[in-house]
């Protein structure tokens, strides 16, 4: 046997905004794995400078190919940003994230182990050690009535250690928001980015923080890197509150130069829709500490040339993960929504900042995970 590794006259407002906010995240979770979507949190405002600081790590546990071969996987990343007013209806930001994820694949040198790719066995481990750095400075513009403009350029280089080749991808991203009621705000938008040895992709940009009830919430999370999560918190004291979240995770990087003359130079991909149930734990105002656990559905692993050619195009099993995160506030300003519901300890009347998840992908060029 192989081993390889949701006022007077608006009462009908708030399902209609949920309606259309969950149709729109649930169109993105179902993208197949060369699609992107991008989920962005609830944007900050305060009066000067706010930002976050927010490390994580990730296990994933050893999974199976549909061809055979079973590999498992760690991921280590820490992401910052901040943002801050130079007029009084506009502001811009800088977002950055490093990520180092490790993948390990098993390999029993059986004499059936096939001499390159073509099947649905892979010939070799493809990749080792991947590094993905994000950069994204933003802008947002106060329109009136509730209404903004954010727009972001973000920029990623991912790659396996030793690669020497291109990996940058870059593109822009725009979204408008709504902030339809005290306690709901959605939005709405586009981007569009190059991927490597590819053509440019658009994907939608979707947006939504709903206060359900003073203890139960509903928000996308991510930011202006690929991918992110839907995510559902409750919990009738802000110390302690459960999370359930479904999401989507996306990375395409450049593997190095050695081994197989075939995938020298080459593209790999890796693709998953995490879902997750978790505990976040209040240590300080505006300071969190999350664990998480749960499984990657609908897996996916490719290979492709340095032309961009396929070599290798697999599903993989449901894999089990566990993580966790540490986020802290930079600088100083309080951060307002106008929610009529209890916050984390930021603004009496605000909402929670909600750090982002992962950036990876965010090529949302979550963000990591």
């Amino acid at each position: 046997m192989r081993r390889v590794a949701k006022r007077p006259g608006a009462a009908r407002l708030p399902r209609m905004a949920v309606a259309f906010g969950l149709g729109l995240c649930s169109f993105g979770v179902v993208l197949d794995a060369s699609a992107q979507v991008l989920f962005t949190d609830d944007a900050p405002k305060s009066a000067g400078w706010q930002g976050r600081l927010e490390a994580r790590f990730l296990n994933e546990f050893e999974t199976e190919t549909d061809g055979g071969d079973e590999f498992k996987a760690w991921r280590v990343a820490l992401e910052g940003g901040g943002e801050a007013a130079v007029a009084e209806a506009f502001r811009v930001g800088l977002r950055a994230a490093y990520q180092h994820a490790s993948y390990d694949f098993h390999l029993d040198n059986s004499p059936n182990l096939p001499p390159a790719y073509g099947g649905t066995e892979l010939p070799r481990a493809p990749f080792g050690g991947i590094n993905t750095i994000d950069v994204a400075p933003t802008a947002s513009a106060s329109i009136g009535g509730g209404v903004s403009l954010e727009a972001a350029v973000p920029i990623r280089w991912s790659g396996e250690t030793g690669a020497r080749r291109n990996g940058f991808a870059a593109g822009i991203t725009g979204l408008l928001r709504w902030q339809a009621l005290d306690t709901l705000a959605l939005g709405a938008g586009v981007g569009v980015t190059s991927q490597l040895e590819g053509p440019a992709q658009v994907f939608p940009v979707v947006a939504l923080d709903w206060r359900i009830a003073p203890s139960l919430d509903l928000r996308t999370q991510g930011s202006f890197v690929q991918g992110g999560q839907v995510v559902l918190v409750w919990g009738p004291a802000e110390a302690v509150r459960l999370t359930v979240s479904a999401g989507y995770e996306r990375n395409r990087f450049r593997l190095d130069d050695n081994g197989d003359s075939q995938d020298r130079h080459g593209i790999g991909e890796i693709s998953s829709v995490p879902v997750e149930v978790g505990v976040r734990i209040q240590l300080f105002e505006r300071g969190y500490l999350d664990f998480r656990g749960g499984f990657g559905f609908a897996g996916r692993m490719r290979v492709e040339n340095a032309n961009g050619n396929q070599l290798y195009d697999e599903d993989y099993d449901a894999v089990p993960r566990l993580g966790l995160a540490l986020s802290f506030p930079l600088g100083g300003g309080s951060r307002s929504r106008g929610s009529s519901g209890k916050g984390d300890g930021s603004d009496p009347h605000g909402a929670p900042w909600t750090p982002a998840p992962s950036v990876i992908d965010p090529d949302a060029p979550p963000a990591l995970p």
